[in-house]
């Protein structure tokens, strides 16, 4: 445990010193409320890291370091994870809202995180441009989940809505939805990449 702390430690040091110019922009950022904006900044924020990396070709050295593709998956989502608690629990406290409410904004961030690294992760385990691809996917979740209405007994109910990572008709299937997509990251970046 205190191995994968450690080079956890180092891997997000290097990260840190290499993009801290758009690690800093990125995270003050995220202190703006509101769904639309905190997609709009997870998905460059998200994509920073090992996103980038691997879109420029600079992921192989990160093996030689060395790092398993499954240690780098998870470090840059335990990050992103920290960094989205963080600033989401910062501005939850100036809105003057129930703890309850307040709870429901931090899991409505991570649920956004999940979905969109996970669709980062998944192109870019296909080698395809996860920014782009991610960008394109988010937008058809906003269309498909913004159609109609969440509530089941509504003539316009749309099931699509209680699933969407971006309305969170259901926070709890939105969160199923968003947690089955990060898997699908995991699995075409590190088992589909050759790694148990």
């Amino acid at each position: 445990m205190n191995e994968m702390i450690s080079k956890m430690d180092v891997y997000i040091q290097k990260e840190v010193k290499e993009k801290a110019v758009r690690i800093f922009l990125l995270t003050f950022l995220l202190l703006i409320p509101g769904i639309f904006i905190k997609t709009i900044v997870l998905l460059f924020f998200s994509a920073s890291f090992i996103v980038y990396d691997i879109r420029h070709q600079n992921a192989e050295l990160l093996y030689f370091l060395p790092f398993s593709r499954k240690e780098l998956f998870f470090y840059n989502l335990i990050f992103l994870s920290l960094i989205v608690i963080a600033t989401s629990s910062i501005s939850a406290i100036f809105v003057g809202i129930t703890l309850i409410d307040k709870l429901k904004i931090i899991l409505q961030s991570l649920i956004l995180l999940f979905a969109i690294f996970g669709l980062q992760m998944t192109f870019s385990g296909f080698e395809m441009d996860g920014l782009v691809w991610s960008v394109l996917i988010v937008l058809l979740d906003m269309i498909f989940g913004y159609i109609g209405s969440p509530n089941i007994n509504s003539a316009l109910f749309n099931p699509y809505s209680l699933v969407s990572f971006t309305r969170q008709g259901n926070l709890v299937l939105s969160f199923i939805y968003s947690s089955l997509i990060s898997f699908l990251g995991y699995w075409s970046y590190v088992i589909k990449g050759g790694e148990n």
